[in-house]
């Protein structure tokens, strides 16, 4: 024989389901990028940790298809150049005007390989303009 559960009770563990279940779905959607800022800012920030970490293949993914057609990846490796040692990079903001096109301000901190007396770490922002197309943003080289 089951124990059975008394109906007020019963009432009460189906209102904290559903308040667990709510509250579950909410999280979820808090880390969902739902507008297309919040999709370019995890695009562009995921871009510049590849960079960060080397690899230079996943960053170059982010590049737009067109792109991707006319820079070849050692083309693109080369482009990174080597004058810098980079630290930091983090998505300062994102602006999107148009419906296609966003503009991306990353605050980036490096240090000069330079030969020349040690400055130190720089920070710099760097604006960046990705596009949308086919559903998905890309970064064309060269914009």
């Amino acid at each position: 024989m089951t124990p059975s559960i008394h109906p007020s009770r019963a009432r009460l563990l189906r209102l904290f389901a559903a308040a667990a279940a709510s509250a579950v779905l909410a999280g979820c959607a808090a880390f969902a990028p739902d507008s297309p800022e919040e999709r370019v800012r995890a695009r562009a920030q995921a871009r510049w940790d590849a960079l960060l970490a080397g690899d230079f293949e996943k960053a170059y993914a982010f590049l737009s298809p067109g792109s991707r057609g006319v820079v070849s990846l050692p083309q693109f490796r080369n482009s990174i150049g080597a004058a810098a040692s980079w630290k930091s990079a983090k998505v300062h903001g994102v602006t999107c005007q148009q419906a296609d096109r966003c503009k991306v301000t990353m605050l980036v901190n490096y240090t000069p390989l330079l030969p020349r007396p040690r400055v130190g770490n720089i920070e710099t922002s760097i604006d960046e303009t990705w596009l949308l197309e086919q559903g998905q943003w890309w970064l064309p080289q060269g914009l």
